[in-house]
């Protein structure tokens, strides 16, 4: 028991302590219980956005928007089927509908409507990450281009291409926090309209805030900063080392005065797919998104480079098994450009193995290669070749397949229904692991609690205070 006392000199105030009674401590006092409640766990849970209202509200994993990150390499067509994408979320399921195809006369048709509701059954929002890129066929609600300038990066901090592009992607990300509040929002505008984060604009205004004045005073702000140049305002962040993504990173498309709740959030990376998979930017947003919406891969790939080499196809599976391994994500593969060359082909090497194998004899043979060089034969590549092609076999087995045509849009209803498979997938895999993740964190620290209070329990009794 401590009193303490106040004494005032010079005018200078300072606190005198003076222990007056001892207060007995015992072992139980300093080591925490080992008990099995649920408390800890919901102090995790609340941490993680989706453990969060999976615990709170009824369980009803259909309520919550898929997040699809587009990847794959260079020319594969990502941009190309973001915007057949953007454009398919558009269209009404219903049959004779002329509002919708009013809607869908524009090809760079918005995903939503600052002045009247989409008519769509299926409500979508876009967002860009390629900082390299100067014209996108679609409308992004978020775009890093219009926070990081790439052409004055590379200037000032002289990179070349693909380190601008690193650099762009780290800037971006160190606000990504923002990003994700503005996900959130517009994903759950009823939640956000009448939960806690509006509880702090109560008490200081004295009464509840409109989300139409918010939305206008958004709007407003937008449109003086689209006055301004754009490249002065981001040479001026880059200067001061701020590249926030406040609301100038969002186009005055985000304005939501529409509150119908999201069904699909398409991510769209950059061409050098190694600048955003390998990175800790990539990483901090793939976890990011992850943790708070489920969230599907959908690795794009050139079909026709694939037809012409087996090992072109190899290769792409190759990477799309390390970006699997390395995210731990539900995958889907995009058979890209079939309305250049079917994709039966493909999907017939990765069902059957003995077919792939006749694939690449006949490689080898058309081509005239050697053993060493070929599939077939007994050479090192060919061993390596052939080990390569039955590791891979079991990888199919946890993969979606589909294909699609960027340029005519052929398949892209099937990509939907398989994006909804694959998110089945994240509830029963990805977020399983999640909260075993969460669990063995909590008991990890919970031990290191209670070593540490041994270790002090042991101290005082040396000191003979205990």
């Amino acid at each position: 028991q401590n009193k303490a006392t106040t004494t005032s000199t010079n005018n200078n105030n300072y606190i005198s302590i003076t222990m007056t009674t001892r207060v007995p401590l015992s072992t139980d006092d300093i080591i925490p219980p080992s008990s099995s409640s649920d408390d800890g766990k919901d102090s995790y849970y609340a941490k993680i956005p989706i453990l969060k209202r999976r615990a709170t509200t009824t369980g009803d994993s259909k309520k919550d928007p898929i997040c699809v990150i587009v990847v794959g390499m260079a020319g594969s067509g990502k941009t190309t089927l973001m915007a057949q994408l953007q454009k398919s979320l558009n269209l009404r399921d219903d049959e004779g509908d002329d509002n919708a195809a009013a809607n869908n006369n524009n090809s760079n048709a918005i995903i939503e409507s600052t002045t009247s509701p989409p008519q769509s059954k299926r409500a979508g929002y876009a967002i860009n990450l390629d900082p390299a890129a100067k014209y996108i066929p679609f409308s992004s609600s978020i775009d890093i281009r219009d926070t990081v300038d790439y052409i004055e990066v590379m200037r000032q901090h002289k990179l070349g291409p693909n380190g601008a592009i690193l650099t762009c992607l780290n800037l971006f990300a160190t606000k990504f926090d923002q990003v994700m509040a503005i996900l959130e929002r517009r994903a759950f505008p009823l939640e956000n309209g009448d939960g806690d984060e509006n509880d702090d604009d109560k008490k200081s205004d004295g009464g509840p805030v409109k989300e139409e004045d918010e939305a206008t005073s958004k709007t407003d702000e937008t449109q003086q900063q689209q006055e301004s140049h754009v490249n002065d305002n981001n040479t001026k962040a880059l200067d001061d080392g701020d590249n926030s993504t406040t609301p100038n990173t969002t186009s005055t498309t985000t304005t939501t005065t529409n509150n119908s709740p999201l069904d699909y959030i398409l991510i769209d990376t950059p061409g050098q797919i190694e600048a955003f998979t390998w990175s800790a930017s990539g990483t901090i947003v793939t976890s990011a998104l992850a943790t708070t919406f489920p969230t599907v891969l959908a690795f794009v790939v050139d079909t026709p480079r694939c037809a012409a080499s087996v090992h072109t196809f190899m290769s792409n599976m190759l990477y799309a098994c390390s970006m699997l391994y390395r995210a731990k994500l539900p995958m889907v593969i995009v058979l890209n450009k079939i309305d250049i060359v079917g994709c039966e082909f493909v999907k017939e090497w990765m069902e059957d193995y003995d077919s792939f194998q006749e694939a690449l004899d006949d490689a080898s043979s058309a081509n005239g290669y050697s053993d060493e060089m070929a599939g077939g034969g007994s050479g090192y590549y060919a061993s390596l070749t052939r080990s390569l092609s039955l590791v891979l076999d079991e990888f199919y087995n946890h993969l979606h397949k589909v294909g699609v045509s960027a340029a005519t849009g052929e398949g892209v209803e099937e990509f939907w229904t398989v994006v909804e498979q694959a998110a089945e997938d994240y509830e029963e895999g990805y977020l399983v692991d999640l909260r075993n993740r969460v669990e063995e964190q909590r008991m990890k620290e919970r031990a290191m609690q209670r070593v540490g209070a041994r270790k002090l329990v042991r101290d005082l009794q040396e000191d003979g205070q205990l």
